[in-house]
């Protein structure tokens, strides 16, 4: 088993992940015919909530898949298995209202299980996602490789690195270990937060707003230059309508050609169009 430790996060990103929610998300696990996103289907879909009570959980039958071998992706669940199940778009109206609701959806590798999921005609509403297998990536180390990020992680070893273990094996403890691992995650952030005590963190938020104030003074500034380049062309093309329409008085008192006339009017309108626009812009 590789051995994991924590590895030193950015503050952004270590007040970030600290402050995730605990409450009100869910986990979800999926059995599908195998591992292609593009070829392989839905066999099983698990839902709990954080506290690890089961939300949905069913058995389905691939919409297009009649055969597939045996493998970890299964689950031991077989074409026989599913031919009297109903299909999984038959239950899109409930598995939306579950994801619309969460403050949060985790699973191990978060794109194949939603894409899975959407193969299935399941439109999922708009959600926040943790991906759980690469947030843990991000933020620690192998044990001997102390100064670099880990590269290869699996739910199994990042619930030995927090002491946790699967309680059975239905889908939905697969999802309750997801879930276990991802409020252990937030609370190894928190406590590597705390850790670096009140004078850091007061020293942090004290910097961060002297450098918010700084961009909000170099913003004014680069805004109000932009002011005066904008009222300076508006000038420039104020002075060219100007003299168009200069022109345009010249040649009808000299009884100039009337085509021309009207290009130059042409002309001078849109000048004064964007002298308009350059004034008025913000």
């Amino acid at each position: 088993m590789v051995e994991y430790r924590f590895f030193s996060q950015s503050d952004e990103k270590l007040i970030e992940s600290s402050e995730l929610p605990l409450t009100d998300g869910i986990a979800v696990a999926v059995r599908t015919t195998g591992f292609s996103p593009d070829e392989d289907e839905v066999l099983e879909l698990a839902v709990v909530d954080f506290e690890g009570n089961e939300l949905f959980s069913r058995v389905v039958k691939p919409q297009n898949k009649t055969e597939w071998e045996a493998s970890d992706a299964t689950g031991g669940i077989a074409p026989a298995d599913v031919e009297e199940a109903p299909e999984l778009y038959q239950f899109e109206e409930e598995i939306s209202d579950i994801f619309e609701h969460a403050s949060v959806v985790v699973a191990a590798h978060v794109p194949f299980v939603e894409s899975m999921i959407e193969a299935s005609w399941v439109t999922l509403p708009k959600h926040e996602s943790f991906d759980i297998i690469a947030r843990f990536l991000e933020a620690h180390s192998t044990a001997d490789c102390p100064n670099e990020p880990a590269v290869a992680a699996t739910p199994e070893g990042i619930a030995a690195y927090y002491g946790l273990r699967e309680e059975g094996e239905a889908l939905a403890d697969r999802a309750r270990l997801a879930a276990e691992c991802y409020k252990a995650f937030v609370r190894e952030h928190a406590q590597e937060r705390e850790a670096k005590g009140a004078d850091y963190w007061e020293r942090y938020e004290r910097r961060k707003f002297e450098e918010t104030a700084e961009q909000r003074a170099r913003d004014e500034i680069m805004a109000k230059r932009e002011r005066n380049l904008n009222r300076m062309n508006g000038i420039l093309w104020l002075c060219g309508g100007f003299i168009f329409t200069s022109l345009i008085i010249q040649l009808y008192q000299t009884g100039g050609d009337m085509g021309i006339m009207v290009a130059l009017g042409i002309v001078a309108v849109f000048c004064y169009i964007r002298a308009v626009m350059n004034f008025v812009s913000k």
